[in-house]
């Protein structure tokens, strides 16, 4: 996919409508903004992007896990119903992706 000229603060902005919906406990909000923040980064092929999207996933997991753990999607509350988080499933995927990526020296 071509670049698009704002494809980089439309990723910035994803961030900041993250950490300002997580702060305001809104999670699965916070969630949505940070899988579209993914979605931009994997279309630009942007490891660092990506990265930062797994450790976002994970901290804020981490995060819920000990401030709100009746929200459905903490490890506990999703476990409880048989399924991971879905942050956890966002870390993950990021990752996946990172590995389909070929590196930085053109191997693949």
């Amino acid at each position: 996919m071509p670049e698009h000229p704002d494809a980089s603060s439309l990723f910035e902005q994803c961030l900041v409508l993250n950490r300002e919906a997580f702060a305001a406990g809104y999670y699965s909000t916070a969630y949505h903004a940070l899988a579209a923040a993914l979605h931009l980064a994997h279309a630009r092929q942007d490891t660092e992007g990506l990265s930062e999207v797994e450790r976002m996933a994970s901290e804020q997991l981490a995060v819920i896990d000990i401030t709100a753990p009746a929200y459905e999607y903490s490890t506990r509350s999703a476990e409880a119903s048989g399924l991971p988080s879905i942050f956890l499933m966002l870390a993950r995927e990021a990752q996946a992706i990172l590995r389909r990526l070929p590196d930085e020296q053109g191997s693949v």
